[in-house]
């Protein structure tokens, strides 16, 4: 039996007319970046009475059509004061991993990727709340939820998560579409203390800027997977145009850099054509679809045979013809 494509890094957005789902804050809304995806995807074409329902139809939409077998798709936790209490105030985006949870109960081909910023009072219920319900990733994004994992504090969650077997992805490089609490924070060399726990760990974009960008963590995620075995990158936005030339950059490392990449879009920011047309064509029949484009586009550069089925094994799924992963939802 082949092992399944999966697309580790998607994501869904929530407009804000339900903010128990998620919400974008008004600033994000009005912001370039958001403006550009609305535009380039023809979202606002898309069926649904709300723009929520729209992102939510047009996702649905796209994984059931693609190539893929299963698409990981990830919530965003909010921002947390010191104490650890929740901050709307502060929180630019959100979406709830109850709302993700949703998603994986309705269409099999999606396995939710809940989110937990451990800096939250209730981290370790949460942890495990999610993990019942069928999360086997969960997803800390250092920069907009202000998370250093080097952080001492945060050893009793990343020790619960090991225990559970849960695989743990981080934000690496610098984050543009959103407000960020800090950028350093993205120094994959931070994530030694929960890489020293065992369990294996996603460096979500690989460390990867774009070309304008003052710091390159490039070379720091180099550095740390040439450290850790159980460390893995994900090639989330790098088919963009500001990060073209990433892939290439990759696809030169060593092979045992290169056997530890798994395929991640980053969807719904669309894969430029451009730059890949002398590897792709004008007119490739995956255009359809911007799954499909973003794995056509990466499964042409040299990152080893297992590239699109490498996650996988590190969620628990070992052929096509498996049952989708148990999702039965602790929803409260």
């Amino acid at each position: 039996m082949q092992p399944p494509v999966i697309d580790v890094h998607t994501h869904v957005f929530c407009w804000g007319e339900n903010p128990a789902d998620g919400f974008l804050s008004e600033r994000t809304r009005r912001g370039l970046i958001t403006r550009i995806v609305l535009a380039l995807t023809g979202m606002r074409n898309e069926a649904g009475d709300t723009i929520s329902a729209k992102i939510r139809n047009r996702l649905l939409r796209q994984v059931r059509t693609s190539s893929l077998d299963y698409a990981v798709v990830l919530a965003q936790d909010a921002v947390y004061r010191s104490d650890g209490s929740r901050d709307d105030h502060s929180t630019h985006f959100y979406v709830s991993n109850n709302y993700v949870l949703g998603l994986a109960e309705e269409c099999p081909a999606i396995i939710p990727g809940c989110s937990i910023n451990p800096i939250r009072k209730d981290a370790l219920q949460e942890l495990e709340r999610c993990h019942a319900a069928g999360s086997k990733l969960i997803k800390v994004h250092t920069a907009i939820q202000g998370v250093d994992p080097s952080s001492r504090e945060f050893e009793p969650f990343y020790r619960l998560a090991s225990e559970l077997g849960v695989v743990l992805m981080f934000h690496t490089g610098y984050e543009h579409s959103c407000t960020v609490r800090s950028q350093e924070f993205t120094d994959p060399r931070r994530l030694a203390r929960p890489l020293d726990h065992g369990q294996p760990v996603i460096a979500a974009h690989c460390g990867t800027c774009a070309f304008f960008d003052r710091d390159d963590y490039y070379d720091g995620f180099i550095e740390t997977m040439n450290r850790y075995d159980n460390l893995y990158g994900d090639t989330a936005i790098m088919a963009s145009l500001i990060r073209w030339s990433s892939m290439q950059r990759l696809s030169r490392e060593s092979e045992s850099i290169r056997h530890r990449i798994l395929h991640g879009s980053d969807y719904p920011f669309p894969p430029a054509r451009l730059p890949y047309l002398t590897r792709t064509g004008l007119f490739p029949p995956e255009r359809h679809n911007s799954l499909d484009m973003d794995l056509r586009i990466k499964q042409s550069f040299n990152l080893g045979p297992k590239y699109a089925t490498q996650a996988a094994e590190l969620l628990g799924i070992h052929s096509t013809s498996d049952e989708p992963v148990s999702r039965e939802a602790v929803l409260v």
